[in-house]
């Protein structure tokens, strides 16, 4: 394993490491995750490609300053590790709120030097506060009120809002697998750091990229108490790219890719492949 940190040019340090050799593959976790959470999916898929996986900024062991709490920052972060990599022709693969990241990603660097062969859009919606009847975030319909709600509750009990939230990951908010690490790993982020990010993650709406992808992007969805319709809203997503191949999963709720890892690798390396 190759691992260390790049230092962005505006002076955070994100962690990152590479495992395997081929068609390189990075997987980008989600709010409040880390590198781990692709526990189940690096070991296999390095046996045949190249395998990226970061720490965003604030989480895991990456650092934890004050600035840069945004999607379009984040987006800039992976861009500055690709480019510190040499990497070229990459899948790129979001989750959650790696999701709109992705997006963004395109949207910044896509159509310049984006060192794109295809992207990954994994159980995610492109416009958090929306009212578009195929966005299923719970703070749709521009739920201000609610995030107040919702950072209020985050910053007064961090712990026991990271065990209720951690609950919704999974299909009917029912935990298949012990969730002490899962919690462990959320309780990394700085909740002031959190709020501030989310907040940004839901305020914006990336749906206008959808359209102008033009590369081949998977979308993988699946039910779960984060995204109640996430199959409907990823049929939605993926119908909106041009090239997008939407892709359902039954019982691995939000967190699908390790629950049903075996269908995950052999879905994303089959994508890989035919790039």
């Amino acid at each position: 394993m190759e691992k260390g940190f790049v230092n962005t040019t505006d002076g955070a340090f994100i962690y990152y490491e590479v495992q395997g050799e081929g068609k390189p593959i990075f997987l980008v976790h989600g709010f409040a995750c880390s590198n781990k959470f692709y526990s189940k999916n690096v070991p296999e898929l390095a046996k045949k490609y190249k395998v990226i996986t970061i720490d965003m900024r604030g989480h895991g062991n990456s650092s934890k300053g004050i600035d840069g709490y945004c999607i379009k920052r984040l987006a800039q972060d992976i861009h500055e590790v690709i480019e510190y990599l040499g990497l070229e022709n990459v899948m790129l693969m979001g989750w959650s709120l790696g999701g709109p990241t992705m997006l963004s990603y395109f949207k910044q660097f896509g159509k310049v030097n984006g060192h794109l062969a295809g992207l990954g859009l994994i159980d995610m919606t492109p416009c958090p506060f929306s009212p578009h009847p195929d966005n299923c975030h719970n703070l749709r319909n521009y739920n201000a009120p609610g995030f107040n709600a919702f950072q209020q509750a985050y910053l007064a009990n961090p712990k026991g809002f990271i065990k209720a939230f951690s609950a919704k990951i999974f299909k009917n908010c029912e935990p298949t697998i012990d969730c002490e690490w899962i919690c462990r790993e959320m309780e990394i982020l700085p909740p002031y750091l959190g709020v501030a990010l989310y907040g940004d993650y839901c305020y914006n709406d990336f749906t206008d990229v959808l359209p102008t992808i033009d590369v081949p992007t998977l979308v993988l969805s699946a039910d779960s108490g984060i995204f109640p319709q996430g199959k409907k809203q990823g049929q939605w997503v993926a119908s909106q790219i041009p090239q997008g191949k939407f892709v359902g999963f039954e019982e691995g709720g939000h967190m699908m890719f390790y629950l049903e890892a075996d269908k995950f690798n052999a879905e994303v390396g089959a994508f890989v492949d035919a790039l």
